[in-house]
C-alpha cells in the first residue's frame, strides 16, 4: 500500500506522515526531498519561486508527476507499504496512480491561517519561522487559496480532504483514522 498525503503548505502533511509512519512502522519521504534531489541532479524544472496560483500549482505538479510515478514504482517494488507526502502532486495524479497501485490518500488544507498559527506548528519545516516578514505574510495570504484549490480537486476526484484550521491535533487524529480505516 502506498499512502499519499497531499495538500497545501503548512497544513500538517509532514506531521501526519510522521505519526502514520510511526503507527504503521513504515518509511516515508517528503516530495520536498525528492525535489531537492532533482535539483542536485541538475534536472531542469520549475523554479523554487512561491506561486499559489492554481495554474502554477498544477504546472509544477504535472512536471513532477513522472518522477513521482517512478518513485512510487520503486517504493512499491521494494516495500510492502510506504508514505509519500508533499505539495507536489494533486488528486488527479493520485487517480492516475491508483489505476496501477494500491493507494490510500488524503489531502490537507488550512483555510484560516494567521501569522500566529503560521509558526505555531512548525512540523518538519522549521525554516518557515525565519523567513522574512514579507514572505511570511504572502504565505499566510496564499495558503487559504491553495487549500480551497486542493479542496475542490479532492471533491472532483473523490479523495478525502480535511481542513486543519480548527483543533490541529484533533484534525490530524481524524486524518490518520481516515487513512487507516479498515486496516
Amino acid at each position: 500500500m502506498i499512502y499519499l498525503i497531499g495538500g497545501a503548505p503548512r497544513a500538517g502533511k509532514s506531521i501526519l506522515a510522521q505519526q502514520l509512519a510511526a503507527a504503521l512502522k513504515i518509511g516515508w519521504v517528503s516530495t520536498d526531498l525528492l525535489m531537492e534531489l532533482l535539483k542536485v541532479g541538475n534536472t531542469d524544472g520549475p523554479q523554487g519561486v512561491w506561486n499559489a496560483q492554481p495554474a502554477a500549482i498544477t504546472a509544477k505538479a504535472d512536471w513532477f508527476f513522472p518522477y513521482l510515478e517512478r518513485f512510487v514504482w520503486g517504493a512499491n517494488s521494494m516495500a510492502d507499504h510506504y508514505i509519500i507526502e508533499g505539495v507536489d502532486f494533486l488528486p488527479a495524479h493520485v487517480a492516475q496512480l491508483a489505476g496501477h497501485y494500491q493507494i490510500r490518500s488524503i489531502f490537507l488544507g488550512c483555510t484560516q491561517m494567521t501569522l500566529a498559527t503560521f509558526t505555531q506548528f512548525p512540523g518538519r519545516s522549521r525554516g518557515y519561522a525565519t523567513l522574512p516578514a514579507e514572505m511570511q505574510q504572502q504565505i499566510v495570504a496564499d495558503v487559504p487559496r491553495w487549500s480551497e484549490f486542493i479542496r475542490q480537486e479532492s471533491a472532483q476526484y473523490g479523495y478525502p480532504y480535511l481542513d486543519t484550521s480548527g483543533d490541529f491535533h484533533q484534525c490530524l487524529h481524524k486524518a490518520e483514522a481516515i487513512v487507516t480505516a479498515d486496516l
